[in-house]
């Protein structure tokens, strides 16, 4: 998930990892439809590995009518490195929602390398994201973004209703049910009978619900950063990413260089946020010239107070960004925000990375969380230092097409197939507390939490080599996880670590 400047949370995500079932015979063989990617001389650059496979399979809009309008699956495979490899992959699905599962691939596949050594990798770009139909909306412009932020808003939201018109008589066809029965299509296509699931954030519900309708077909389910249905989006960020932010103040004040140095960062965040409603009452937004953390160009940043607030949240996703946090705040209490802007760029990067195509977003959001978000919670909705994640997406749901969703969809999901949970202790959208909740209607569930973690795990520490073990058992059973426990939180000071090692050396180099 991430946010834009306006607070809509998109949920961020991520990997991917596969199972196990030898025979003799590549499914690569029965996809007519898979080609060899674009080479050097196409794109000039490399296909992701030797040997990956794109195409499209073409599906209906409406699977229940004939005469719909035919839509293009973007699929890419990346095939096992074994001459004779499993013939149950690892599909990987992205989150959001709004996600290119296929753009995650280019930059998350070298962590689920001990997977591929005997499973196919299979990405599909959801339909109404990346190259599948995708349902794009106009966004603000380079000169939009110099508006007042209330002028920004109304148009930002204008912008969202002419999407809506846009897409009226389709994204109905654009929800969770559709993704998962695409899915089984391209599983049948490719020729595999049975298939591991990954998904990272939102791509968790796409797992689950793939289970539930296709319990025959799914062999594992590996969830990092589980999202179901029930966690009616937005209706807990706020209070979830300030238990976040109250975690990393927790760790500071438990680090006697982090507590010396910054002290009480929620009180200093409240102190910048409070500054920040002052200066836009008075003089609109600060402008704020800072270097890009990447390129050292000179650039500028508004800070805004909905900026600051968006920016802590951004942050708390990456576990090296929140490491800069306490910094970043004490520095911007102190009024020097280049730091601030720094954190700001890259966590921009970061949400730019993920491409989110906002007209499949709404029409998963609107039509799967916000029915279960009721008029008393909208009333009762705290924002998170300003921001009102709830009433913010109140105003885009009122107007956003409606679809029509299976009667047992927001039931909880049972399914026996072997399932591992991921959680990070820092997460603000997708804590621990809904992986246990999931957890609990699944028999063969393992769940495992890294203290040092944020939102996804897959790429930290052991993790991926206990994703692969898993896989390759369809069990935790005799996998050592005690691993997980040495994923710590960085140290909130920067160089403290060093600072110990050089304070050991120099007491051990002491003579008598």
């Amino acid at each position: 998930m991430n946010i834009n400047r306006f607070g809509s949370a998109a949920l961020l995500l991520l990997t991917t990892l596969y199972g196990c079932s030898p025979a003799p015979e590549h499914a690569a063989g029965k996809a007519g439809f898979m080609k060899a990617c674009p080479g050097f001389v196409e794109t000039g650059k490399p296909p992701l590995v030797f040997g990956a496979e794109c195409g499209e399979l073409s599906v209906k809009e409406n699977p229940d009518d004939p005469a719909s309008a035919d839509i293009q699956l973007s699929v890419l495979r990346l095939p096992a490195i074994s001459p004779v490899p499993n013939t149950d992959p690892l599909f990987l699905i992205q989150g959001g929602p709004g996600g290119s599962s296929i753009d995650m691939a280019n930059q998350l596949h070298g962590f689920f390398a001990d997977v591929r050594k005997n499973r196919d990798l299979v990405f599909v770009d959801q339909r109404g994201t990346g190259k599948s139909n995708p349902l794009r909306c106009e966004s603000l412009s380079t000169d939009d973004q110099l508006l007042p932020e209330s002028e920004q808003h109304q148009k930002y939201l204008s912008l969202l209703k002419n999407c809506a018109e846009k897409y009226a008589g389709s994204s109905g066809f654009y929800t969770t049910p559709y993704a998962a029965q695409d899915l089984d299509l391209v599983r049948k296509a490719l020729g595999y009978t049975s298939i591991n699931l990954w998904g990272g954030s939102y791509g968790t519900r796409v797992a689950l619900e793939y289970s539930r309708r296709y319990p025959q077909h799914a062999r594992t389910l590996i969830l990092d950063g589980v999202a179901p249905v029930s966690i009616a989006l937005p209706k807990y960020f706020a209070r979830d990413t300030m238990l976040a932010l109250h975690a990393v103040n927790d760790e500071c004040l438990a680090q006697p260089d982090c507590a010396s140095e910054f002290g009480n960062i929620v009180q200093k965040a409240e102190s910048v946020f409070q500054y920040l409603q002052s200066i836009q009452a008075d003089t609109g937004a600060l402008s704020i010239s800072y270097e890009h953390p990447r390129n050292q160009q000179t650039e500028t940043l508004m800070l805004s107070p909905r900026t600051f607030s968006s920016l802590l949240f951004m942050s708390l996703y990456s576990r090296d960004l929140t490491v800069l946090l306490p910094r970043a705040i004490s520095y911007a209490e102190q009024k020097d925000y280049r730091l601030l802007a720094a954190l700001s760029a890259l966590a921009n990067e970061q949400m730019q990375q993920m491409n989110i195509m906002e007209g499949m977003r709404y029409s998963v959001i609107c039509n799967e969380d916000w029915p279960q978000i009721s008029a008393d919670d909208i009333a009762q909705s705290a924002p998170f230092f300003g921001m009102h994640f709830v009433k913010d997406m109140q105003a885009i749901c009122e107007f956003w097409p409606k679809a029509t969703l299976p009667a047992d969809y927001w039931e909880p999901i049972k399914s026996e197939a072997p399932a591992l949970l991921l959680s990070g202790k820092h997460d603000p959208v997708t804590p621990e507390s809904w992986a246990k909740a999931v957890a609990e209607h699944l028999p063969n569930a393992q769940l495992l939490t890294a203290s040092g973690g944020n939102h996804s795990i897959f790429t930290e520490g052991c993790i991926p080599q206990l994703i692969a073990q898993f896989i390759e058992r369809a069990s935790m059973e005799g996998v050592n996880s005690e691993c997980v426990s040495h994923i710590k939180p960085l140290p909130l000071v920067l160089g403290a670590n060093q600072k110990k090692s050089a304070s050991s050396s120099s007491a051990g180099s002491e003579q008598p």
